[in-house]
């Protein structure tokens, strides 16, 4: 599976690498923008978007009806806190995982959307 990963915190874009590396799922890029992001997304066609919720609201909203709207939309899994749940819920996107939870969850969340994701 290959993953790009949207996020302006760069220890957080370092642990999602380093995690996602570790269970042989590939990090296309991590990117700290929405111009970036769109760029490497239509590019580089990854399986699934992670797009940090932090990125700014409206940002995201755009991004996540972008992507998902494409002719051949590219699933998108919101990252937030749990006090965003709800609106990155509304947001469109085809899942969303809390930071903070554990990290399967994200690993599920990933097979939920993506295709197979080794162990």
């Amino acid at each position: 599976m290959r993953v790009l990963v949207a996020t302006d915190h760069p220890d957080l874009g370092h642990a999602l690498t380093l995690f996602l590396s570790a269970r042989r799922i590939q990090v296309l890029d991590v990117v700290g923008d929405a111009d970036e992001l769109l760029e490497v997304a239509f590019s580089g066609r990854p399986d699934v978007v992670l797009v940090d919720w932090r990125l700014g609201e409206a940002e995201s909203t755009r991004l996540i009806a972008d992507l998902m709207g494409a002719d051949d939309p590219t699933p998108v899994i919101v990252l937030s806190t749990a006090r965003e749940r709800a609106r990155a819920r509304e947001s469109g996107a085809a899942a969303f995982a809390t930071l903070g939870d554990h990290p399967d969850v994200l690993l599920a969340t990933l097979r939920e959307v993506g295709p197979g994701v080794a162990g």
